[in-house]
């Protein structure tokens, strides 16, 4: 018996360290791809952990800031088939017709963009571009607007903005305002995935009593052309979707 508990223990272990290897493995790729952009136009930030305006952390795997805008960008490191939609609480992953969910991306990184629109509020109106970046070890099924590509595409998408909404003295305070609020420590790091998990609960809390997650309406049972869905009560002000 406690054989059987200590190898349980050890498989998850291994499967979370496995998860948030390849996590970092992701990461240090597109902070290599990015460091390759003209540094005389772009300011790269990777791995910012910041607090929020409720005093919680968000982590934002990197920020690039230009005269263009400030693009924050989502990495993910999958195998399979990804499939989801916009505003989907749920995205799923197809490996050899075994199924998996993961967190709408697309939504985490609205949140990365909020923390950083409050951190920077006076800097005056910002253009934030939300991209959401996968290995070529999966295969896109996604239907989107907002950009999500793989991690060779990001500098194509970077280079097709081209209006100017920040000065060159803009980008280097706000870089550097970015750089004072990293809380960069282990303590720091191990708060944060505390305060993830603890979302996490408060989410799946929320669905489970019928509730929407993001703006509290009930979840209605709703039937579209690729089948039947969960949608929010306070359509189209809340576009919340659970399939």
């Amino acid at each position: 018996m406690v054989l059987t508990i200590i190898v349980i223990v050890t498989l998850i272990f291994l499967a979370v360290w496995l998860r948030s290897s390849k996590g970092r493995i992701g990461e240090q790729r597109v902070a290599h791809i990015l460091g390759r952009l003209p540094k005389d136009r772009y300011r790269v930030i990777n791995n910012l952990l910041m607090r929020t305006s409720s005093g919680s952390t968000t982590q934002i795997d990197h920020i690039v800031i230009s005269e263009y805008g400030i693009f924050v960008i989502e990495t993910k490191f999958y195998k399979g088939w990804i499939y989801g939609g916009e505003n989907s609480e749920y995205w799923t992953q197809n490996i050899y017709g075994h199924k998996y969910s993961l967190r709408n991306p697309i939504h985490q990184n609205q949140g990365h963009i909020r923390a950083l629109k409050h951190l920077l509020k006076d800097f005056g109106d910002i253009s934030f571009i939300s991209i959401v970046a996968f290995s070529r070890q999966c295969r896109l099924g996604v239907n989107t607007s907002t950009p999500v590509i793989y991690w060779g595409q990001i500098p194509r998408i970077i280079s097709q903005f081209r209006d100017k909404c920040l000065t060159h003295e803009q980008v280097i305070s706000i870089y550097n305002r970015l750089i004072e609020s990293n809380r960069d420590s282990k303590e720091s790091r191990k708060e944060h995935i505390r305060n993830v998990r603890t979302n996490e609960q408060r989410r799946d809390t929320a669905v489970a009593s019928g509730k929407c997650p993001r703006c509290g309406g009930t979840l209605i049972l709703r039937h579209g052309p690729y089948g039947s869905f969960y949608g929010c009560s306070n359509y189209p002000h809340c576009r919340y979707i659970l399939k």
